[in-house]
């Protein structure tokens, strides 16, 4: 399976990627509807970050 990576860090806005990343998993828009390209996340090192909205997110382990 494929996936689409993203890198996340402290004080990131978190809308920035919201949009893109929505639709890379719902596949609502690909050629193949309800194909869909999940969502990693991955960081400098796998402790959670915070995000400039205040969101936490932590980075998958690999």
């Amino acid at each position: 399976m494929k996936y689409a990576y993203v890198y996340v860090l402290d004080t990131m806005a978190d809308w920035e990627l919201s949009f893109v990343t929505a639709e890379l998993n719902s596949g609502q828009y690909f050629k193949n509807r309800g194909s869909r390209l999940p969502v990693r996340t991955v960081g400098a090192s796998s402790r959670p970050i915070t995000t400039k909205g205040g969101m936490t997110i932590v980075p998958m382990r690999q």
